[in-house]
């Protein structure tokens, strides 16, 4: 009976969650690195973005985090742009995490210590990354962390919503 009240609960949760097609959540978060300075979804409308939901805990975030500096090189921040959004209950754990695997800070790293970000994706679980086109559309919903395989197809979605 438990399981399937529990099931329950996760469909109704994941029902209401924003979906592919969807209009990406729109927010404003302050830099990890610089709490005065924040970011605003409007700010990279008109780019490919992959938003990932993470936290310096999760050790699917942090095996799939130096894949995404990788990826981040590859593409000028102009075009395609990955956002992390950190929901650590220190901040200072994320920084620590990220001074190991993105010493260069190519990554945009944000601070979401209300976790609001999760609860307006209703996200299931840890780490969730979005991809979002141009349009300010949800193209791609990843939960769980993205393996070699999973980038390389990531890669292909991020070539096609470029056009190219």
């Amino acid at each position: 009976m438990k399981n399937i009240l529990i099931g329950i609960f996760i469909a109704i949760n994941l029902f209401g969650a924003p979906r592919v097609g969807d209009e990406a959540v729109k927010f404003q978060l302050p830099n990890l690195y610089d709490k005065d300075n924040s970011l605003k979804s409007q700010q990279i409308q008109g780019k490919v973005v992959l938003l990932n939901l993470w936290a310096s805990w999760c050790s699917g975030c942090q095996e799939e985090m130096p894949l995404f500096v990788e990826l981040q090189k590859e593409y000028p921040k102009s075009e395609f742009e990955i956002v992390l959004s950190s929901i650590d209950n220190i901040p200072q754990s994320a920084r620590d995490f990220l001074a190991k695997v993105d010493k260069e800070r190519v990554l945009t790293s944000l601070y979401d210590g209300d976790k609001t970000l999760p609860k307006a994706y209703r996200c299931p679980g840890m780490p969730s990354s979005f991809l979002v086109g141009k349009d300010g559309k949800i193209s791609e919903v990843y939960i769980g962390s993205l393996d070699d395989d999973a980038i390389l197809q990531l890669k292909a979605k991020i070539k096609s919503l470029l056009g190219k």
